[in-house]
Formats: structure tokens, sequence, C-alpha cells
């Protein structure tokens, strides 16, 4: 397993997977979320404060997360995708831990991670690991939760 910061090769193969599996798991969750920064994620997750990780496996991506930067004290987390043939190794988990262990080292406060009601797998991981629930939205017929980490 590679965990490594997202460099420009990476760009096809993060994209392809991420839109791989928000084809097959989430299809009907499309107009709940925006895909713009796909096409340019070295663009949108460029800064001091924000980041982009991949995990590459035999020359294939097989997990991405990213951190976009919210407000001075708060961050999001982003795109937590494992492929589905790599899960239930640990992939979920040092994705999770590297996006953590940079926002700690920008004096990020509060960490932000916002999902479907379909995303469970994605939403245990970090409830695991200290997010909890803190609000339950609707937008375009689909039940957002809204899950914080304190740094």
């Amino acid at each position: 397993m590679d965990l490594r910061t997202f460099c420009e090769k990476d760009a096809a193969g993060a994209k392809q997977l991420i839109l791989s599996i928000l084809a097959h798991e989430y299809p009907f969750d499309k107009s709940a979320y925006s895909d713009s920064d796909l096409e340019k994620i070295g663009e949108v997750y460029q800064g001091e404060r924000n980041s982009f990780f991949v995990i590459e496996e035999d020359g294939v991506i097989v997990g991405t997360v990213g951190v976009k930067e919210d407000s001075k004290d708060s961050a999001l987390l982003r795109r937590l995708f494992v492929d589905s043939r790599y899960r239930k190794r640990g992939y979920g988990t040092a994705l999770l831990k590297k996006a953590l262990e940079f926002c700690r080292s920008k004096s990020y406060k509060t960490i932000l991670f916002n999902g479907t009601g379909r995303m469970i797998d994605a939403m245990n991981l970090c409830k695991k690991i200290g997010f909890r629930e803190v609000e339950q939205l609707e937008i375009s017929g689909f039940k957002i939760h809204r899950l914080t980490l304190q740094l």
C-alpha cells in the first residue's frame, strides 16, 4: 500500500475510482453532490491548508480522501472512498488518520464530514475514530448527515 499526497499523475485514477463508486453504490445520490472538483483535483485541493491523499496498490488508485479549508478553525473531509475490493483492510482508517494528521499540522480545531444516508460505512468509520453526528439536513430529497470531530 502506497499512501501519499496526490500528484497530477494520480488525477485520472482518482477521478475514475470516485465516479465508479458513485455510479455503482450511490446512483440516486448524484443530485446531492457536485463532482466538479474531480476535473481539477490538483487545483481544488491546492494551497497550504488543503490536501488530497491517495492510496495506490499495484499501480492503481484504490483509495482517496480530501481536506478542504472551511474556515480558519475548521476543515471539510471530502471524497473518502476505497475501492470495494480493498475494503476491510484498514485503508479507510489509514486515509482518515493521514487526513487528521494533516489537519492537526494546520491547526484546525474541527473537522466536518457530510454523508448521505447510504454512506453508512464511511460514517461508521468516522464515528469509530471519534466523529459524532451533530445534524441531519434534507437537501434535494436526501438526508445529509453532518459529523464533526474536535481536534
